[in-house]
């Protein structure tokens, strides 16, 4: 299938029974965990493989979080030793059949740009056939300060060129923006512009695109609910992403404010837990595997266009988009279903209203004209053989 779901794991290995995380993990409808930390210096190495025995026998595989294969150890220690600690984590795990591959680091600002390009390449040569992970800032007002890049288009470049160097089948960005308390729209088109930049250079590129979404209230952001859960997914696929994570699944401690993770301080489920367990389920099941076989085309807008994307024009097969009810922002996305035939999702952008709309279609969809209602970030999918 070519949809993961993950989410960003901080507690280290023997935090919890192997089989009873993973039966968790299972449950709330993660297909890629990151695993729980690992430094041969501090935790027991049988622990580790046991999770990654578990993650088989559930059907997942695993981005690996060992201390020995991280950006920031290269820097500190070098780069001989960082080949030996690299190498040293590829003999204990990275035959195992569960392990997606291994974690190489986080948000790398323009002091450690060409340090996180050597680390992957390093992690990535040891362990040709895994695939490193390394997640980056997403762009807002004032980056050059962090990263360096003046514009949007110049980060395009930027990260166009990582791709290049690294040979990165994956791009992934974190953008929590979208769940502030104030100033909700302009964050929100910040999210969605993110969407346009990582979006380009992973078509310029053929990497797949990953971002890491909010499970977590802290610091300006609220508790997202499952209205915001169900958004955050389905803008997301709607702009072109086949991977996300959640941040972050356990609160660890009271440190920034941080609350209501999908598991708590004393490990009972929360709210959040339950939102995102079955909108995670709804779209593995009725979409992930349907739209795996799809090929993304291009995302326009119905309404109130977001994060520089075009307006909806005229379009041979979908002919007209009428408004019933409300009239709200909606991303319209076009696909090639398995056939080579159109395909659309409408993800309705609005936070707060659902839309009613009448569609109609001509050409091979002309047999598909139908009226959907569509709450705050649902989605809906049409093609010639019906509606899901």
């Amino acid at each position: 299938m070519q949809y993961d779901i993950s989410f960003w794991n901080y507690q280290p290995v023997g935090f919890q029974d192997e089989a009873e995380a993973v039966a968790v993990w299972k449950e709330a409808g993660i297909t890629l965990p990151m695993t729980f930390e690992y430094d041969p210096e501090r935790h027991d190495k049988q622990r580790m493989l046991r999770l990654l025995d578990e993650c088989e026998k559930s059907g997942m595989r695993a981005i690996v979080c060992d201390a020995r294969t991280r950006y920031p150890r290269l820097r500190e220690r070098g780069e001989k030793q960082f080949r030996s600690d690299v190498a040293a984590a590829v003999s204990d795990f990275g035959g195992h059949p569960a392990v997606f591959g291994f974690h190489v680091g986080d948000e790398p600002d323009k002091r450690n740009w060409e340090c996180a390009i050597s680390a992957y390449n390093i992690v990535r040569e040891a362990a040709p056939k895994r695939t490193p992970f390394i997640n980056m800032f997403p762009y807002w007002e004032g980056f050059a300060d962090t990263v360096g890049p003046e514009s949007p288009e110049e980060y395009t470049q930027l990260l166009v060129e990582f791709i290049q160097r690294t040979k990165a089948p994956l791009i992934s960005f974190d953008s929590y923006g979208q769940c502030a308390y104030f100033d909700r729209d302009y964050y929100q088109n910040c999210h969605i512009m993110n969407f346009r930049i990582f979006g380009e250079a992973a078509r310029r590129t053929g990497a797949r695109l990953f971002v890491s979404l909010l499970s977590v209230g802290h610091w300006s952001y609220r508790v997202p609910t499952q209205d915001d859960i169900r958004w955050q997914i389905y803008s997301a696929v709607a702009h072109g992403a086949t991977g996300f994570h959640w941040f972050s699944f356990y609160q660890g401690t009271l440190d920034g404010n941080y609350r209501e993770n999908p598991i708590d301080l004393f490990g009972r489920r929360t709210r959040t837990f339950e939102a995102i367990s079955y909108e995670d389920r709804v779209f593995l099941k009725f979409f992930a595997e349907k739209l795996s076989q799809c090929t993304w085309e291009s995302v326009r807008y119905f309404g109130l266009p977001q994060g520089g994307f075009p307006v909806l024009g005229k379009d041979d097969t979908l002919q007209e988009i009428r408004v019933i009810v409300n009239e709200t922002s909606v991303a319209v996305t076009r696909w090639k279903d398995k056939d080579g035939d159109p395909a659309f999702t409408f993800v309705n952008m609005d936070r707060d209203l659902p839309t009613k709309l009448r569609l109609t279609f001509g050409g091979k969809l002309a047999a598909r004209n139908c009226d959907i209602w569509i709450i705050p970030g649902q989605m809906v999918y049409v093609d010639k053989n019906g509606t899901v």
